[in-house]
């Protein structure tokens, strides 16, 4: 899991690292660049949710399997895209098979970990994207200076392939029965807040006229991009998202038993913690995405670096950003066994990583490089260690829905992490400089520190709350 999330990593951020490349290539400003990156992040979004539902139901060993395979030979195939729309195409399928790394991995986490060691264990895992980003730069730019940023691509992806091997060796015998899918496994956790009982098939006439509406709604705003431009296939996208969220919890319980999806959808927008997590994760993903797409181009634009330069130095606030990983992680495990609750513990270490991100807001007013760096290293590693305890708090919003969870809250935060890459291009090019990024995404986590402390409570008031 470690690995995938490594590879997965390598995969999204090549782009960032011939980014340069790809501009001149296609002749794109700043702000067609963003929508490049969108490309990827809004399947990505859009098909966590499914991803998420899917992966609670089957066996995970297969389905990790077939994502990773899915996306690297989407990787590989972006090298041979003869346009910028073959490319946009191809990155938009990227995302569909990296949907499925963290609904994956969390569900397999849950399944082998108890709640104490899951931020640790989640802190290893999601240490891959640190290490796909510290390696990424280590590799793509000497690649893409020497051979091309196609020959990059190519790389990287059968990368992914010689994973899929390993994985279905390992994962084989007994070890297979872990990860089987809700249908295999008998035992149900005892924790789930909602009882299930025997219900119609078929979705209520009621339930398709609500989320029916959503759908019209959202294509019609989809569809307006004909008169609006770009930026009106986003809006689409978040109708689509956010109304069926709101649908579903407008809509009754009742009106939802027909069909599984729908009522496990019931089940969680009527958790008050689900919400708080929402804020979280649009918060703390905008933060990460934006230091993942544009800190090659800020290294090298905005200060002057040589492009092996930026790319080699991009390296090193995620190496800061792995040391949060496991730390993070470590720091709240140790807390929690020292006495105090694991969801207290999380909230604290979580404060402190919300108050290293917030040096990142410096970046803009600093000319020494070195300095800079620091700034964004430990910007970085706060941001990572952040999310290793956010993760945590995801396992337990609704233990049988875990990889739904996951993929609602993973999808709404690419979400505005892919609303927000064009903004960025455009205050690249209207300012010629990215230092307002670094302070708006320097602030922005306290609205996530904020809901969780702030509301996220016990188990027993959020039983009662629900």
């Amino acid at each position: 899991m470690f690995a995938s999330t490594a590879l997965n990593y390598m995969d999204r951020q090549s782009i960032s690292l011939v980014g340069s490349m790809i501009q001149k290539e296609f002749n794109l400003s700043f702000a067609d660049f963003g929508w490049v990156l969108a490309s990827f992040q809004l399947t990505y979004a859009v098909c966590q949710v499914p991803a998420g539902y899917l992966v609670d139901r089957w066996n995970v060993r297969w389905a990790y399997a077939g994502a990773v395979a899915f996306w690297s030979l989407a990787g590989m195939a972006a090298a041979f895209a003869p346009s910028l729309a073959v490319l946009m195409i191809l990155r938009a399928l990227l995302g569909v098979g990296e949907s499925f790394n963290w609904p994956c991995g969390l569900r397999a986490n849950a399944m082998i970990l108890p709640p104490a060691d899951r931020s640790l264990g989640n802190g290893i895992f999601n240490s891959g994207a640190a290490v796909g980003a510290v390696l990424t730069p280590l590799v793509v730019p000497i690649l893409a200076n020497k051979y091309g940023w196609r020959t990059a691509f190519m790389v990287v992806g059968i990368l992914g392939f010689l994973w899929v091997g390993v994985w279905l060796t390992v994962i084989s015998g007994p070890r297979r029965n872990i990860f089987a899918g809700r249908s295999a496994a008998k035992p149900r956790p005892a924790d789930d807040l909602v009882d299930e009982t025997e219900t119609p098939s078929g979705l209520s006439s009621q339930a398709i006229l609500g989320f029916g509406k959503v759908v019209v709604a959202a294509l019609l705003v989809a569809f307006s991009a004909y008169w609006f431009g770009r930026t009106a296939i986003w809006w689409g996208i978040t109708v689509l998202m956010v109304g069926l969220l709101l649908a579903a919890l407008a809509l009754p319980m009742q009106a939802l038993k027909g069909a599984d999806w729908a009522q496990s959808l019931g089940e969680i927008v009527r958790l008050r913690r689900f919400w708080i997590l929402v804020l979280a994760s649009i918060s703390i993903n905008i933060c990460w995405h934006f230091l993942v797409a544009w800190l090659p181009l800020f290294l090298i634009k905005d200060r002057g670096m040589a492009y092996l330069e930026g790319g080699l130095f991009s390296a090193i606030p995620f190496l800061a950003a792995d040391v949060g990983n496991i730390g993070g992680g470590a720091l709240s495990s140790f807390l929690a066994r020292r006495g105090m609750s694991a969801a207290r513990a999380r909230i604290l270490v979580i404060s402190c990583c919300t108050l290293l991100i917030t040096s990142g807001a410096l970046v803009g007013s600093v000319s020494n490089d070195t300095v800079v760096l620091i700034l964004i290293a430990v910007m970085a590693m706060g941001t990572a260690a952040f999310m290793a305890n956010y993760f945590a708090f995801i396992q337990e919003v609704s233990p049988r829905h875990t990889g739904l969870v996951a993929g609602i809250l993973g999808g709404l935060g690419n979400l505005f992490a892919a609303g927000f890459h064009p903004v960025v291009g455009w205050a690249k090019d209207t300012t010629g400089s990215f230092g307002i990024l670094f302070v708006v995404v320097g602030l922005i986590p306290y609205v996530g520190l904020g809901a969780l402390a702030l509301g996220w409570g016990t188990r027993s008031e959020e039983a009662e709350s629900s």
